[in-house]
């Protein structure tokens, strides 16, 4: 059976590793048939002893599971599995030609995370494995996210018992603003895990997730505030007394987890923003007119911003006015900010071919510090600064965003530097 273009494209950017228990040969070649061409790994037994040593030899990332099977039933299967700590993770669909409510409870109940009835929808066991796969994949980032916050945390208790033992001289200001930061390390701790069961919920609650993990963002970061505000405050008043080096890989490590934390959260967020799409007919000329118009640059600012038509004929394309705005505005932004002292932004529009024009292209021009070679690759990559950025480092996410606003509008975008000279964002857009 032939895999729907668009589901096909999906599982290709995650596959992984999937085992197969079911006793009807049938059963295992259409499902090892419809993963392979889906672009997953496919291993496929049986009987449930056979996938029981399968799964313990060399662990999927997910289980497809016949409840019944001879021997030894689909749930026994499941409770062995979630009985060993090999296999305990691992999220396990069941397949069944049982619809009942009790059949389905008992699957829950066993510990699997999804119930799929025979015969198959292929559109629904795609989507299905999918999402538990996307699950799967983010609680175990979560979890060496949290490991890696444990060891911090297990290293500043350890740097303030060394503190202690050099400053046994320290008033009992400074002793309380000690223990003061170990109590927010371990508040800090405990609104960590909170966001780690947020982000276990499933792909219907995102909107709630995202608020949440906003909310949950704003409290870490106010308790790394707080920390950093009582390091301070130690500094001020005891500046004699303190073992400097300690404190300063204090101040060092909480500035590391502050991005640990900012780069996490603007992930998850990054991972559920799907904003609205609303494309209206536009005048292209005027339109970029206007946001080169409507730029304000200080009074004494440095800098300069052009623009220029080189199209004979109107530019009319279908874009979204608000997310066209802001792929313009990130370019522009860009351009200025990476511009030496005297630079200049040029915005340029022009169509393509000449004779017969079918595309819109916008030049975003700089004379700026460019981009290394051998980074040209990744520019596009969330999170990426070049390596050259220097005191222009960002989040690392503009080009990111502009590039989902271009293909949401059909289009493509290319970027074109020389190092020392200058950068040219272009982006093509279909009339």
């Amino acid at each position: 059976m032939t895999v729907p273009s668009d589901t096909r494209e999906t599982s290709e950017t995650s596959s992984g590793d999937i085992l197969v228990i079911d006793d009807t040969p049938d059963n295992l070649r259409f499902l090892s048939s419809l993963l392979t061409e889906a672009g997953y790994t496919v291993r496929k037994v049986i009987n449930g002893a056979l996938g029981l040593e399968a799964a313990q030899l060399q662990p999927p990332d997910l289980i497809l599971l016949d409840i019944v099977m001879p021997g030894m039933n689909g749930y026994e299967v499941c409770q062995r599995m979630k009985a060993s700590d090999r296999t305990h993770d691992i999220p396990i669909i069941f397949l069944s030609a049982l619809d009942e409510e009790l059949e389905k409870v008992q699957a829950f109940q066993t510990g699997g995370v999804d119930y799929v009835t025979k015969p198959f929808q292929v559109v629904e066991v795609l989507a299905r494995i999918e999402t538990h796969l996307k699950i799967s994949r983010l609680q175990q980032q979560l979890q060496q996210q949290n490991l890696r916050l444990q060891q911090e945390i297990a290293y500043r208790t350890s740097a303030e018992a060394a503190l202690q033992l050099l400053n046994q001289g320290l008033d009992a200001h400074v002793q309380s603003q000690t223990a003061e930061l170990v109590a927010k390390y371990e508040r800090l701790s405990t609104r960590y895990q909170e966001l780690t069961i947020v982000l276990e919920q499933t792909e219907n609650q995102n909107q709630i997730q995202t608020q949440t993990i906003e909310t949950l963002g704003q409290d870490l970061r106010s308790q790394l505030t707080a920390i950093t505000s009582a390091i301070d405050q130690l500094k001020r008043t005891r500046p004699d007394s303190l073992d400097h080096k300690h404190i300063e890989q204090i101040a060092s490590s909480v500035e590391q987890m502050e991005q640990w934390i900012s780069n996490a959260l603007t992930r998850a967020a990054l991972s559920y923003q799907q904003p609205d799409f609303h494309p209206v007919p536009l005048d292209l000329e005027q339109f970029c007119r206007n946001i080169v118009n409507q730029w304000h640059l200080p009074e004494n600012s440095p800098h300069c911003l052009n623009f220029l038509s080189i199209s004979q004929t109107p530019v009319q394309v279908s874009a979204d006015p608000d997310l066209l705005q802001q792929l313009l505005s990130q370019l522009i932004s860009n351009a200025i900010r990476f511009s030496p002292q005297g630079g200049t932004a040029l915005l340029k529009l022009q169509t393509t071919p000449d004779d017969a024009p079918t595309h819109a292209i916008l030049h975003v021009q700089d004379n700026g510090i460019g981009i290394p070679p051998e980074e040209t690759t990744l520019i596009f990559d969330r999170f990426y600064c070049a390596s050259n950025a220097g005191e222009f480092s960002g989040a690392g996410i503009g080009l990111t965003k502009v590039k989902q606003i271009v293909e949401r509008h059909r289009g493509t975008i290319t970027v074109a530097s020389t190092l020392g000279k200058g950068t040219t964002c272009t982006v093509t857009l279909p009339l």
